[in-house]
């Protein structure tokens, strides 16, 4: 099997939303948002894919699970954070600049129409 390995913003938001239905079902994704290089449509050849995600619930150690999940459909590390962590950002001043660049580049990920 040809390992994929995604170079444009355009290909992470093709795969990763044709996935979001699985990724719904599977993990309680509701929603996915890509943001950082990749958002930018500049990554490099090492650049990961940075990822927001909202669940339905909690997810424990199946989080990880996830992440790797992620990385086997796009062929890049992964760093994915909530938006629960986002938004305790938000509202810390030492981490409201981050969460602003954040902010900044924020794409959210949709299923395909047909």
């Amino acid at each position: 099997m040809k390992r994929i390995h995604v170079t444009s913003r355009e290909e992470v938001l093709r795969i990763l939303g044709a996935a979001l239905p699985e990724l719904r079902e599977r993990y309680g994704v509701r929603r996915l948002a890509l943001y950082g290089s990749f958002a930018h449509g500049q990554p490099g050849p090492e650049s990961d894919v940075d990822l927001l995600v909202e669940l339905e619930r909690p997810l424990g150690l199946v989080f990880v699970d996830l992440v790797y999940d992620l990385e086997r459909k796009l062929g890049r590390k992964v760093e994915l954070l909530t938006f629960d962590t986002l938004k305790f950002n938000q509202e810390h001043p030492r981490y409201q600049e981050i969460a602003l660049n954040i902010q900044r580049t924020l794409t959210n990920v949709e299923t395909p129409t047909r």
